[in-house]
């Protein structure tokens, strides 16, 4: 039987539908397919009827959950927090929502929830603090700075990530799916705590990934800014890696080494030359989004090695536009009155793209369907010559044409009998 029989909260159909390139995309792998990945995700689901699963696969695909990971360390257990909550008699303040399907992402969820978890009474923190001293006598953790102002801390087993992440939501301070061991085994995680407040950071280079309690991704250069000695503390760990993160002066090869890397390492230069803004877009044509007034070379770098970016540039001129839709024809979904030329670049590519035109002329048309004849199906009143192109390249494509005229039809005769 196949498991989305069992599947009784949500719509696969309504998933494939609507989120199946979306999926693709998010889970990183072309070969997996979507409902592969819905599949993975329904396992996920602990409950007897998958109800969690929509909400999982939507928001998943929308990007309002972060990583895979992050839903079974963090969307799950906030899922079965918020069905518990509905379950509860006269809650206080009452729940703003009480369906989950109205909830947009992981975080909008887990401030729902997080409102109505206790709070840390007087003789918690008393206890708290011999249990943190523990964890330093026992070697579990390393403190590797303490002023009036800031503690940072690098914890060496998952006990301790989970204490010193205690009102966070990392992954890797979760009661279940703990991903400590994981991150731990590609190098440390560094905790940094603002005393007087409850904000706290974690950073690991090896992920390049630097989290506020949110687990929403930060610039430590900024903040930084605010504490200067976290320059001082974190440039030996930021030279070791070629990083840019808390490296106040990084040459222009650890620049290049950073970029080619992780395009997003970008987003921590104020002013990044050329030269390393077009090795970060050839690495990764998305760097562009941290870009600002980029070149029309880095431009033309960007939408080569990936033709969907163009996205993230104002106002391109008809030569970026060109490279885009030749890269992907899909990318002139996000083009404002392309011209003709552009047009035609894009059908020819993929004839599919001809859905997002108005008005295509015949020209545009004919190349569609004579790239793939079922583009037809996006065409109001195509003309003759359209209809037989379409049938010419593909006669399966007559199923789309209303009242095609008699030569199309003999036309799809002919190739049936052949």
């Amino acid at each position: 039987m196949r498991i989305y029989e069992l599947l009784l909260e949500y719509n696969e159909e309504r998933l494939i539908h609507d989120f199946s390139d979306k999926l693709v995309k998010r889970y990183g792998d072309v070969r997996a397919t979507p409902e592969a990945i819905i599949q993975a995700i329904a396992k996920l689901d602990p409950t007897a009827n998958k109800e969690l699963t929509f909400w999982l696969a939507m928001n998943y695909a929308n990007e309002r959950i972060a990583r895979w990971e992050d839903i079974a360390s963090r969307a799950v257990p906030a899922l079965l927090k918020f069905k518990a909550l509905l379950r509860k008699p006269n809650l206080q303040p009452p729940l703003s929502v009480r369906d989950m399907n109205q909830i947009k992402g992981l975080s909008a969820l887990e401030d729902i929830t997080e409102q109505y978890e206790e709070k840390e009474s007087v003789s918690n923190r008393v206890q708290a603090s011999a249990e943190e001293q523990k964890f330093y006598d026992d070697g579990a953790t390393e403190l590797l700075y303490n002023d009036d102002q800031i503690k940072v801390v690098i914890p060496r087993t998952k006990a301790a990530a989970q204490f010193f992440g205690k009102g966070t939501r990392w992954c890797t301070a979760a009661e279940n799916n703990n991903r400590f061991a994981e991150y731990n085994s590609k190098g440390p995680l560094y905790i940094v705590m603002l005393k007087g407040t409850n904000a706290k950071y974690q950073f690991h280079w090896e992920s390049n990934q630097f989290m506020d309690a949110k687990d929403e991704g930060i610039n430590p250069n900024e903040l930084a800014e605010k504490y200067p000695i976290l320059w001082k503390i974190f440039k030996p760990i930021a030279v070791k890696n070629q990083s840019l993160i808390l490296n106040q002066h990084p040459s222009e090869a650890i620049q290049l080494a950073a970029v080619q890397q992780n395009r997003r390492a970008i987003q921590y230069l104020k002013n990044p030359s050329e030269a390393v803004q077009l090795a970060a877009v050839q690495q990764d044509g998305y760097a562009i989004e941290y870009i600002k007034n980029p070149s029309e070379a880095v431009q033309l770098a960007a939408v080569q090695q990936n033709g969907w970016v163009i996205q993230h540039i104002k106002n391109p001129s008809e030569a970026i536009q060109l490279a885009a839709v030749k890269k992907s024809g899909w990318s002139i979904q996000f083009l404002k009155n392309p011209s003709e030329a552009v047009q035609l670049a894009a059908v020819k590519k993929i004839g599919w793209a001809i859905e997002y035109l108005k008005n295509p002329s015949e020209a545009v048309q004919l190349a569609a369907v004579q790239q793939n004849g079922r583009a037809i199906e996006c065409l109001k009143n195509p003309s003759e010559a359209v209809q037989l192109a379409a049938v010419q390249q593909n006669r399966w494509s007559i199923q789309y044409i209303k009242n095609p005229t008699d030569k199309v039809k003999a036309l799809h005769m002919k190739l049936w009998e052949s």
